[in-house]
């Protein structure tokens, strides 16, 4: 039988059909074999032979060997047994295989057919269809392969998904991933009902309420997105917490919730840990703080007593080696105290609870203050050297901004400057960088001839509690904290702190400041500090006193005394108390201890203004203590004091202090005095928002 493959025996095709089976990659073909010598023949169309790769005018004979010698050999013998079956009956048989095209390579293939031929007809006549499942394979292997990468990420994450959704009869089902199951102890439950009861009995009870209203089909919303968090008791692990989301999907009919499970109680303990660390480490700090407004009030006290005395001795007769000792006593009090307020600040900052202050200042007299401290200390060196100030003309006379952390911050450099310098010159430099309206930049410079650091020893001259090495730590002393605090307070005040030095030849500090310039305050400035500078008589101001420590009580009387101020002593706030119920037309200001026994001097502050006496509301209260923290200014006024002295005393601010308020209680006892009426001169009661 002759065959040949030009469409011969494949069946005719409408155009539209031809076009669809074209499109998807399906084509025609029949086969025919003779009974009697066996021969066989394919035919086949164009889309069959494009998918198989035979040659146009390829014969029928020649086109099944060329199409039976490619196909995969792993599936020669499923091809037999496919022949057999259509020999066998005309049913419909289909088989896969792999192919080997000579162009595109191995490709995978679907073919089948039936036997259309009789039973006994001399030639088996036998028609199918190809079609070409490399794309749709790949697609499945992709798939296929996607979903193990997922089960895989979900079981190495310990990630559960599930869906909540209604069965035929309408009871909601629960159905997840094997990690969902573990998750929640439901693996041997195989009803997917016995499941959702389960979980629903595992859930504490307190969280019962976001379980039902997950579970509430009536209350899904298409889009709907939730998260929520679950406490379950887990029968083998205990308490474990679950962060669950899920969204609502589907149509109305077939509408399920599905979501995803995630075990958080790791991540809870680790929350529970930290905030305990927190809220211990606040305690601590809470106690750190404690301990040091004791150590401060504590160590001030004695202070103020060895420095009020030194003082007191300075002002008495003594021959020129008793004025040197006394002199050093006062001046090693006054190291002490820097250090002192030092750490204090460096304990504030590390707190964030340094607070800066915004006020007017001028800056020409806040560098002559640092020099006038300064000077003292050079003229103990053994070695002279010279020490020199410049502050430039061009800078604004009036500023606005914290002068006393400039001065701080200046204070300390130019410290450390003659502290570690022997010969040279030290020099103390105050430039304009630039102004922008009513802004300014400052350049504060402290440059020595001194000793010099090393490029090591630069490296961490900024740190905390560091020196250059033991043997600065020796030869010179310091705690190597005030570079450190000079650091801090510039960076806090919005500057920056840099230094260039050289072994042997000295260093150089340069801070740069910004500040607000406050020109239309000069004035005032100057009327005020006019004010204090005139010679007010403190005469005939009596003063009630209330300090419970007999050196520092005793050193006060004397100093009042010395300004011809008549002094009023009580040991302690209930005895300044009585003083003032029984005395208060005698008292025209009120130094105020606030550490004190029987009553503390808040308590005894508050009862004075309560009395109701006259002059209760009007007369200065003044607080003198050793509490230095933040906030113990701030709480003295509150509590209706008028000012805060700290201790160590300074007698410069006291006396400044005394003249303001005093000046103030004597002028209003002048005016009642010679007002009719007048309460034998005792001020009138003052309004708490005139204190």
């Amino acid at each position: 039988m002759t065959f040949n493959n030009a469409g011969k025996g494949v069946p005719p095709a409408d155009d539209w059909s031809r076009e669809v089976l074209a499109s998807a990659n399906v084509g025609l073909w029949s086969i025919e074999i003779e009974r009697r010598s066996g021969k066989m023949g394919l035919h086949v169309d164009d889309v069959t032979r494009r998918l198989i790769g035979v040659g146009e005018n390829m014969p029928p004979d020649q086109c099944i060997t060329f199409w039976r010698e490619r196909v995969d050999s792993r599936y020669c013998a499923q091809l037999s047994e496919l022949l057999n079956k259509f020999y066998a009956d005309t049913s419909q048989h289909e088989i896969r295989y792999l192919y080997n095209h000579p162009k595109f390579g191995v490709v995978s293939a679907r073919a089948g057919g039936r036997r259309v031929s009789a039973t006994h007809d001399p030639v088996v006549r036998i028609m199918g269809y190809h079609q070409d499942m490399t794309d749709l394979q790949e697609a499945h292997q992709s798939l296929h392969e996607g979903l193990l990468r997922f089960s895989l990420a979900c079981r190495m994450g310990w990630l559960g998904v599930f869906e909540i959704g209604r069965a035929a009869d309408g009871a909601l089902q629960l159905t997840g991933n094997d990690v969902f199951y573990d998750q929640f102890a439901v693996s041997g439950l195989v009803g997917t009902g016995d499941r959702l009861e389960t979980m629903a009995l595992r859930v504490l009870r307190e969280d019962q309420p976001k379980w039902r209203k997950m579970c509430d089909a009536g209350a899904w919303v298409p889009g709907k997105q939730e998260h929520l968090e679950l406490r379950v008791a887990h029968p083998h692990k205990g308490l474990r917490w679950f962060a669950l989301a899920y969204e609502v999907v589907g149509e109305p009919r077939a509408r399920r919730i599905t979501g995803y499970a995630r075990d958080v109680t790791e991540v809870r303990q680790h929350e529970r840990i930290l905030r305990e660390a927190k809220e211990s480490a606040e305690a601590a700090n809470a106690a750190k703080s404690i301990f040091l407004a004791n150590m401060s009030h504590e160590i001030r006290t004695p202070m103020n007593g060895v420095m009020g005395m030194a003082h007191l001795v300075l002002n008495t007769p003594l021959n020129p080696q008793q004025r040197d000792y006394v002199e050093k006593i006062h001046s090693t009090c006054e190291s002490l105290l820097d250090i002192i307020n030092d750490l204090l600040d460096f304990s504030k900052i590390e707190a964030n609870h340094l607070e800066l202050e915004n006020m007017p200042f001028q800056p020409a007299r806040e560098m002559e203050a640092v020099m006038s401290l300064l000077r003292p200390k050079a003229g103990h060196k053994r070695k002279n050297f010279q020490l020199e100030q410049f502050v430039d003309p061009r800078i604004p006379q009036v500023l606005s901004g914290d002068a006393l952390r400039l001065r701080q911050i200046l204070l300390n450099l130019g410290g450390n400057a003659v502290k570690f310098s022997e010969q040279g010159t030290v020099r103390l430099t105050m430039e304009l960088l630039e102004r922008d309206g009513e802004r300014v930049r400052l350049a504060c410079v402290v440059s020595d001839e001194g000793i010099g650091m090393s490029a090591e020893e630069l490296g961490r001259v900024f740190t905390p509690f560091s020196q250059a090495d033991t043997s600065i730590t020796r030869r010179f002393g310091g705690t190597g904290l005030g570079l450190a605090l000079c650091r801090r307070l510039t960076a806090l005040m919005g500057g920056r702190i840099s230094v260039q030095s050289e072994p042997g030849k000295g260093s150089v500090f340069r801070v740069e400041l910004p500040f607000l310039v406050a020109e239309d305050q000069i004035m005032a400035e100057k009327n005020a500090d006019a004010g204090m500078d005139d010679d007010i008589s403190l005469q005939g101001l009596r003063v009630l006193v209330a300090e419970d420590g007999d050196i520092n009580r005793e050193i006060m009387e004397v100093l009042l005394d010395g300004m011809g101020i008549a002094c009023i002593s009580a040991v302690n706030g209930q005895e300044a108390l009585n003083t003032w119920i029984r005395r208060h037309d005698e008292i025209d200001l009120v130094l105020m201890d606030v550490q004190m026994p029987v009553m503390d001097g808040y308590t005894a502050t508050r009862s004075i203004r309560a009395s109701g006496l006259p002059g209760a509301e009007s007369v200065p209260i003044i607080a003198m203590t050793a509490y230095a923290m933040r906030g113990d200014a701030e709480r003295s006024l509150q509590e209706g004091m008028d000012a805060h002295l700290t201790k160590p005393v300074n007698f410069a601010e006291l006396k400044r202090t005394l003249k303001l308020f005093g000046r103030r209680s004597l002028e209003r006892g002048l005016k009642e005095k010679a007002s009719p009426g007048g309460n034998m001169g005792r001020p009138a009661a003052r309004t708490p928002g005139n204190r």
